[in-house]
């Protein structure tokens, strides 16, 4: 079973010797872990997954995505279409720079046969200054919003192989704040688990073969709550 966000803060905090075993993390610790947890995803996409995003400007009533544009939609009634055809790792995004998005002028996104935030459907974005980013997760088929995980209770949007791999990266991440020390064991686990997120979500030429998606984690990378 996957675990949460506080199963991957518990997780790390006990890989770095600040929480015993079967205990939970104070509450401040638990909300500073979820913050330092927020910064580490924001800090994958555009490096491990998929590329940076560049500007693009729109016109008319309706366009084609494609990997790695960001769209300024024009002050109208606009249909934007999802990337067709697309890798594990593909970004695209949304920006309204002429605050323009209402229900009279909406910008509605296609998603041109994937599932996109998990549904079947399109989505239409109403609310003036309102962006989005997305993400493509291949296994699942689907197009995942790029956003922070807002509670500790909340599930992580990743496969399980690679969500075993959080607790130790996430442990790097936070020892400076907790003054906990690294061992070589988190190093390399860290390491791992971030060419695990390249290799299976990054950027990629187009004769360069696909990654497996849903790899396996090694041996000695439980996912224990």
């Amino acid at each position: 079973m996957s675990l949460n966000a506080l199963g991957v803060i518990s997780r790390a905090f006990r890989l770095l010797g600040t929480l015993a075993g079967g205990d939970t993390p104070a509450a401040s610790d638990a909300i500073d872990a979820l913050a330092a947890f927020n910064a580490m995803k924001r800090a994958w996409f555009g490096t491990l997954i998929g590329p940076r995003l560049t500007s693009i400007g729109l016109s008319g009533a309706s366009g084609q995505a494609e990997n790695g544009g960001e769209y300024a939609i024009p002050p109208n009634t606009f249909i934007l279409s999802a990337p067709s055809n697309p890798r594990p790792g593909n970004r695209f995004g949304v920006v309204d720079v002429n605050f323009s998005f209402s229900g009279a002028t909406p910008c509605s996104i296609l998603r041109n046969g994937r599932l996109l935030i998990g549904l079947a459907a399109n989505i239409v974005l109403s609310t003036p200054g309102q962006s989005g980013r997305w993400w493509y997760r291949g296994d699942t088929g689907n197009w995942i919003q790029e956003a922070d995980t807002p509670a500790l209770t909340s599930a992580i949007e990743f496969p399980d192989p690679l969500i075993a791999y959080m607790p130790y990266m996430l442990a790097v991440a936070m020892a400076a704040e907790f003054s906990a020390d690294v061992t070589a064991e988190i190093e390399a686990a860290n390491l791992e688990g971030r060419a695990v997120l390249a290799r299976t979500y990054g950027r990629r030429g187009r004769a360069q073969p696909e990654g497996p998606i849903g790899l396996g984690a090694p041996a000695g990378l439980q996912q224990q709550g």
